[in-house]
């Protein structure tokens, strides 16, 4: 599959929660018009040409800003991002601002699947960049995502939007791959859990009366009928929560 075409499986998968309703929210609105977000896992997006598991040349990054600039979106909850350097090859820096994780780097990475070049995998950071004409603040990273405390699981990056005399929390998220449905993968346990992590902190801005989006790359097929992982989001507090989003069952 071409990038295009992967980017429309793979980038929808979101959370949106709002305390004390029972409809599917409306997509929040900037000056009278809807505020567009949308998560993509852009796939091992490095700051050298050449690099990484995903190696992009000067046309691939192109491809990439083609992409974002056809999206047009406001917001962008970003996975696999090795640091801001890479971020500065598909975002103008002085008009997006960049919230990236603050995960150290874990050093030299394990060499990449089936590849046989001595290529290996670059830091794979979770992200958000907003348009600098949205009021926004940054917020603590989700670090304890990272529930083996080893520092190679990837932190939520977390951003308040204020406007309009409304608060919005958002959350960017890259869970434990591997699980995808079921619960028989050795990467399910890590998975489960992760899942409380990303409730607790859905239910803490909820009960606040905050409105909530949590975006990114769960690694799960939330929408399967009975899927566990979703059952334990969707408890009912807070009501109203729903998956967002065209493409939300492909993995």
């Amino acid at each position: 599959m071409d990038r295009a075409g992967w980017f429309g499986a793979a980038a929808a998968l979101a959370l949106l929660g709002c305390a004390g309703e029972t409809s599917v929210p409306q997509a929040p609105s900037l000056a009278g018009e809807p505020l567009r977000i949308a998560a993509w896992n852009i796939e091992h997006l490095a700051a050298e040409p050449g690099t990484g598991c995903e190696p992009r040349d000067e046309a691939g990054y192109a491809l990439v800003r083609e992409i974002i600039d056809q999206v047009d979106a406001d917001v962008w909850l970003l996975q696999e991002i090795e640091n801001e350097a890479a971020l500065q090859r598909v975002f103008q820096a002085a008009e997006w601002p960049f919230h990236i994780e603050a995960r150290p780097d874990t050093g030299r990475g394990p060499a990449c699947w089936g590849r046989d070049d001595g290529a290996r995998l670059r830091m794979q950071r979770t992200a958000i960049v907003v348009r600098d004409t949205i009021q926004h603040s940054r917020g603590a990273d989700l670090a304890a995502l990272d529930v083996g405390g080893r520092g190679f699981l990837r932190h939520g990056v977390a951003v308040t939007l204020d406007h309009a005399g409304r608060e919005i929390d958002l959350l960017s998220v890259h869970l434990k791959s591997g699980c995808f449905s079921g619960d028989r993968s050795d990467a399910c346990p890590t998975l489960f859990d992760q899942i409380p992590v990303v409730e607790a902190w859905i239910d803490e801005r909820s009960a606040a009366g905050r409105s909530v989006i949590v975006g990114g790359d769960f690694n799960r097929r939330l929408a399967l009928a009975d899927d566990t992982v979703w059952a334990d989001l969707d408890d009912g507090d807070p009501m109203g929560l729903v998956i967002a989003g065209e493409g939300a069952a492909a993995m």
